[in-house]
């Protein structure tokens, strides 16, 4: 079912006025009990209706028997009820004029003929309807900047630019912690379940319409029409980023995701495929799909593959090296003129070759100006800055180990002074960094000395994408250089 973006039944199910949860309870644990609780536990500000006919009042909410019974407009109904009542819902909907609902409800498709029969009799009575629904057998559907959360596990993300699509409840729902985790910021998720009406890409078409999604994250385990899928993704990804990790690459992953959801895994060859034709940038992992969606949603996109690196210390800037190669990134050799204006500052001994190694140096402006040759330097579009974050958890350490040893070496006093002279160092150095991100219009990623994985860092010039190991970073710019390409390519066809 081909949906267009500008269907106002999609912004009813993202963006509702009011919602009623049919199959609401008052029992913990209990679906009705956790989706009416995800949705009242945040700030949404709409009117929530529980539907339940043996319960009076759920959750302090007056309850009602069906949906015809409520007295008032209803933008969205919910399921939680078992799928054999879903078909006479639906009906309900019809009555009562709702135009969309969200299907949490399972036992269809996913369960073998006649769970399929009973799925196509909910399709069939949504159509007669004139209601638009997403699932089966999904978790819930998000809006951050609408403080809706239809979710078995609430979260409250912060609202940021980043929507999610996945076709797995369970990696949907933990992608969602991690985003609150690392406060990447949400704006839409959407879980298709079974996508018996809306399909994955539909969501993906309507999640390009919208200001707010500035990328969007994929999780897929199958698409039963890859070229209208591919066509979508053609005007979408001209538009903003999509990122996509398909499941299913090998032989046991595919039957799995069979299984799971219904869907048709298809050969991993033909989906890599497609998502090149259309400039979907395709991940393998869980750790890249987080890390390169963060990144597209708040960093510029290079223009090339080519990449300067500044490392303060040889061993990082080796292995970086290692990464970029394998990975298509070049790294121009440093011209005479950039050699000339950096050996005033840098140790006699420095390397002059890209990556730049400062030598073990302790010095932010140091670092700022190196960074910034580089991210000025017209032969590179991306900057990775290994090492020059993090010193404060060495300091930390030691004062740790000082005060195990006998704690009178240095006054409590000094200690703070200099772990909290240290932070300040870091955070002129992110700023700084922001500063020149913002000037040149190029990705500038930073590698600490500290464990943790990603974290965005907080600035008047927008936010750094701060990592762990450099393959994570050059990870990031290879997926990143990939899509700039595809993009100066479409655009001169």
């Amino acid at each position: 079912m081909a949906v267009q973006h500008n269907d106002s039944r999609l912004d009813r199910m993202f963006f509702p006025k009011s919602v009623a949860v049919v199959g609401a309870s008052d029992v913990p644990a209990k679906w009705g009990n956790l989706i009416l609780t995800s949705i009242l536990g945040w700030k949404f500000g709409g009117r929530v209706f529980p539907v339940n006919p043996n319960k009076d009042t759920i959750l302090g909410l007056k309850s009602y028997p069906s949906l015809r019974d409520i007295p008032e407009e209803v933008d969205l109904a919910v399921f939680t009820i078992p799928a054999r009542f879903v078909p006479e819902g639906l009906r309900d909907c019809a009555a009562k004029g709702i135009k969309a609902a969200v299907i949490i409800s399972s036992g269809f498709r996913e369960t073998g003929s006649e769970g399929a029969g009973l799925e196509r009799e909910i399709v069939a009575a949504a159509k007669e309807g004139g209601i638009l629904f997403i699932g089966p057998n999904t978790m819930g559907i998000a809006s951050a900047h609408h403080f809706f959360e239809c979710l078995p596990s609430p979260t409250a993300p912060g609202p940021g630019g980043l929507a999610v699509v996945s076709q797995s409840g369970n990696i949907g729902l933990q992608i969602i912690k991690w985003i609150a985790h690392k406060q990447i910021g949400l704006a839409v998720y959407a879980g298709t379940g079974n996508e018996s009406m809306l399909k994955a890409g539909d969501i993906m078409r309507y999640l390009g319409s919208l200001d707010e999604v500035k990328a969007i994250a994929m999780y897929i385990e199958g698409i039963d029409d890859g070229r209208t899928f591919g066509e979508t993704a053609k005007e979408v990804t001209l538009k903003k980023p999509v990122i996509a990790i398909k499941t299913g690459r090998s032989q046991a992953g595919s039957k799995a995701a069979q299984s799971h959801t219904g869907s048709m895994a298809g050969s991993f060859a033909t989906y890599s495929a497609m998502f090149r034709q259309s400039g979907v940038i395709q991940v393998t992992t869980p750790t890249d799909l987080i890390n390169v969606s963060a990144a597209a949603t708040h960093l510029p996109i290079p223009r090339s593959n080519r990449v300067g690196i500044m490392t303060m210390g040889g061993g990082w800037g080796i292995i970086a090296a290692d990464e970029c190669e394998d990975s298509g990134l070049v790294l121009p050799a440093l011209p005479e003129s950039m050699i000339r204006d950096l050996d005033p500052v840098l140790p006699e001994y420095w390397n002059r070759r890209n990556p730049i190694d400062v030598v073990g140096e302790n010095d932010a402006s140091l670092y700022l100006r190196v960074i910034g040759a580089l991210a000025r330097w017209s032969e590179v579009d991306s900057v990775i800055a290994l090492g020059i974050v993090g010193r404060s958890r060495y300091v930390e350490d030691f004062i740790s180990a000082q005060e195990r040893l006998d704690g009178k070496l240095y006054s409590r006093e000094l200690k703070l002074a200099i772990l909290k002279d240290q932070v300040r160092t870091e955070e002129r150095i992110i700023s700084g960094v922001a500063a020149l991100q913002k000037e040149t219009g190029k990705p500038i990623i930073v590698v600490g000395l500290t464990e943790g994985g990603l974290r965005l860092a907080d600035t008047s010039d927008g936010r750094v994408v701060c990592l762990s190991t450099p393959e994570e970073a050059v990870s990031i710019v290879a997926h990143l250089a990939w899509y700039g390409k595809y993009l100066k390519e479409a655009r001169v066809r």
